[in-house]
């Protein structure tokens, strides 16, 4: 398999449970990483922007809440984005680890399944060239902190 043979699935579906169950909350001091991470400088900045834009672009959203749309487009995105640049092979990750040696293994699979882009979609998934004027907006803005970022911004879960 994929996974040693002592690795436990009941663990990640326990883990994806209480993610849920748990909600995602507010890290008021957030701001304080700012200065020491530009992804954190860029988050900050383009949260504002996606939800100024989308009270002017609610109306094209019925039923849709804001931060939740936030979270599963341009935070998952980017955090996928994010293990694409920063790990370069999936081999560094040490599975042996007595304590992260698990996630590790997780992680090894996910770097390889589910960070890279896929090729083939059947649609449009970048906020940029989206043609939607919500996504347009703010890839236009955002685009101005940092591109690099906004480029990588999806529309959807894709991967």
């Amino acid at each position: 398999g994929l996974l040693s043979q002592d690795w436990d699935p009941l663990s990640l579906t326990e883990t994806f449970t209480h993610g849920v169950t748990e909600n995602i909350w507010q890290h008021s001091h957030i701001t304080q990483l700012v200065p020491y991470s530009d992804f954190v400088s860029y988050i900050t900045k383009v949260r504002a922007i996606f939800h100024t834009e989308f009270i002017k672009h609610k109306h094209l959203f019925p039923g849709i809440n804001a931060e939740g749309l936030f979270t599963g487009t341009v935070l998952h995105s980017l955090d996928h984005a994010l293990m694409d640049w920063n790990l370069e092979d999936p081999l560094w990750l040490d599975v042996d680890h007595p304590k992260y040696g698990k996630m590790a293994e997780l992680g090894r699979i996910v770097k390889v399944g589910f960070v890279p882009d896929v090729p083939g979609y059947y649609f449009h998934h970048r906020f940029h060239g989206s043609g939607h004027p919500f996504y347009e907006a703010v890839y236009e803005k955002a685009a101005k902190i940092n591109k690099k970022m906004a480029d990588n911004m999806d529309t959807c879960i894709c991967r």
